[in-house]
C-alpha cells in the first residue's frame, strides 16, 4: 500500500529483465542535434509557437484549420508526429533581471539610500520566484516530430540520413512559415541541449522542473 505507481511500474520492468531507462527507452542516443532511435530512425525535433484561437472569429478560425488540413496533407508522405505539452512559464532571465537590480542597488547603497526602493525590488524577486515554485503560470509547448529512417547501421548512412533529414526539416519549415504566414508563428530547430531538456521533462517531469 505505501508502493507509489511508479515505483509499482519499476518493479514490474525489473522482474522483466529490464533494469535501467536505457533498456526500456526506444532512443539510442543523441547525435549532434538529432536523435538515433534504436528503429534505426533518425529523428529532428521542431517548435513550433501556438496561435490563440479565442482572438480569431469564427471565419477566421475555420481558415486557419482548412490551412492546417492543407499542410498535413502535403507533409502526409513524412509521418510527422505532432506533440504538445504543458510547462511552466520560465522566469529565470526575468527573475535574474531583478536580483543584479537589487545587488546594483546594494553596491549604491551609501550614494542613494532608498531603502523603500530595495524593499520594493526583494518584493518582485519573491512573488516571481513564489510563482515559480508554485507552477501558477503555465504555457503550451508545440513540437512537430520528423524522421528519417537509416537503410543501415554504418556511420555513412548515419550520414546520409543526416543530410535527407535536414533538407526535410527546412522544407518543412519553409512550408509552416508559408501557409502560417498571416499569423506570424515561429518555427525553430531544437538543438542539443534543447532536446535533452524535452526528453528529460517527459521522462521526470517533476524533477524537470528543479532544472529550468
Amino acid at each position: 500500500m505505501k508502493q507509489t505507481e511508479s515505483d509499482y511500474v519499476v518493479e514490474t520492468l525489473v522482474k522483466k529483465g529490464q533494469r535501467t531507462i536505457q533498456d526500456i527507452s526506444l532512443i539510442e542516443g543523441i547525435y549532434k542535434d538529432f536523435v538515433l532511435m534504436k528503429s534505426g530512425y533518425l529523428v529532428s525535433i521542431l517548435q513550433v509557437s501556438g496561435i490563440n484561437l479565442d482572438l480569431l472569429a469564427e471565419y477566421e478560425q475555420n481558415r486557419l484549420f482548412e490551412d492546417y488540413g492543407s499542410f498535413l496533407m502535403s507533409q502526409v508522405d513524412d509521418q510527422l508526429q505532432m506533440v504538445s505539452m504543458t510547462v511552466p512559464v520560465d522566469f529565470r532571465s526575468y527573475d535574474l533581471a531583478w536580483k543584479k537590480r537589487y545587488l546594483k542597488e546594494l553596491e549604491d547603497k551609501e550614494r542613494n539610500k532608498n531603502d523603500y526602493k530595495r524593499k520594493l525590488i526583494a518584493s518582485y524577486i519573491d512573488h516571481f520566484q513564489g510563482i515559480r515554485m508554485n507552477d501558477e503560470m503555465s504555457t503550451k509547448q508545440h513540437f512537430i516530430v520528423v524522421r528519417e529512417k537509416m537503410k543501415k547501421r554504418t556511420f555513412q548512412d548515419l550520414e546520409r540520413a543526416e543530410v535527407i533529414l535536414t533538407k526535410k526539416v527546412q522544407e518543412i519549415t519553409a512550408s509552416l512559415r508559408a501557409t502560417f504566414e498571416t499569423y506570424d508563428i515561429t518555427v525553430n530547430t531544437l538543438f542539443e541541449r534543447e532536446i535533452l531538456t524535452l526528453l528529460y521533462r517527459y521522462f521526470d517531469f517533476e524533477m524537470s522542473k528543479l532544472y529550468q
